[in-house]
């Protein structure tokens, strides 16, 4: 039974992460740098078993399959994330990435000014990435989420690469932002497990997480047809202090 102490500290906590959305959600116009300065100054004054920050980074293996002989594209993502804790096994983790670059490479040619031989195209997009993920705890190590995510288009470039006539090796670089939706939509499901006893008891968490893109994220089905999927491979470094085995229990 839940005493009005514990109540009283969950109110406290939801509060807490409730001003942390808002304050991540703000730092959309800062660099990711600042904000991770941010979780390391201030991570630990707000660490406690019901909220807590979090630094994450990985890397993304995307793919983009309705686009014909595409292969996936990889890249390094950045975010901050937010644990609070409902009760013992369920808890939200919304999250805010400014880094979360997706595409596909070796696809055909969306379009292009330049003619070239032997080309061979990349697609690079980066997203802000704002999931909001609920949590299951299967046992003190691994746990279980999934949610939906919202994200917004910040630039999308195509990258051809081939040779002239002369034989001269160019690169062609062009801006393809406005055939793209601004928002995309998508699920994550993901699987993680931690190493609580890395870091000086503070913890490292190893997750998997499969985004399934379920928008269309061309504007116009006479450009290209096409949903985003990701894999992520994530490590999160939480601002928590875990007891030694057998305390705190």
């Amino acid at each position: 039974m839940t005493t009005p102490y514990q109540k009283q500290k969950l109110n406290k906590s939801l509060l807490k992460g409730l001003l942390t959305l808002t304050l991540l959600a703000s730092t959309t116009i800062a660099s990711h740098g600042q904000a991770a300065l941010l979780v390391l100054i201030f991570g630990d004054k707000v660490a406690s078993e019901n909220f807590h920050l979090s630094i994450d980074g990985g890397l993304n293996v995307s793919t983009m399959p309705g686009l014909p002989q595409g292969k996936p594209l990889t890249g390094l993502h950045f975010g901050l994330g937010t644990f609070i804790k409902l009760n013992d096994r369920w808890a939200l983790t919304p999250e805010f990435k400014p880094l979360s670059p997706r595409g596909a490479t070796d696809v055909q040619s969306i379009y292009t000014d330049v003619s070239l031989q032997n080309p061979t195209t990349e697609i690079n997009l980066n997203y802000i990435d704002i999931p909001l993920l609920v949590q299951y705890k299967l046992s003190d190590k691994i746990s279980i989420a999934a949610g939906p995510q919202l994200s917004f288009l910040t630039s999308a470039k195509q990258k051809i690469t081939g040779s002239l006539i002369t034989g001269q090796n160019v690169v062609v670089t062009e801006d393809i932002k406005s055939l793209f939706h601004k928002e995309s939509f998508m699920v994550p499901v993901q699987v993680a497990y931690a190493l609580s006893s890395q870091r000086g008891g503070k913890g490292v968490n190893v997750k998997v997480r499969y985004n399934i893109g379920i928008m269309e994220v061309f504007t116009a089905n006479s450009i290209a047809s096409t949903t985003n999927s990701t894999f992520q491979f994530i490590l999160s470094f939480p601002f928590i202090n875990v007891p030694p085995e057998g305390q705190g229990k």
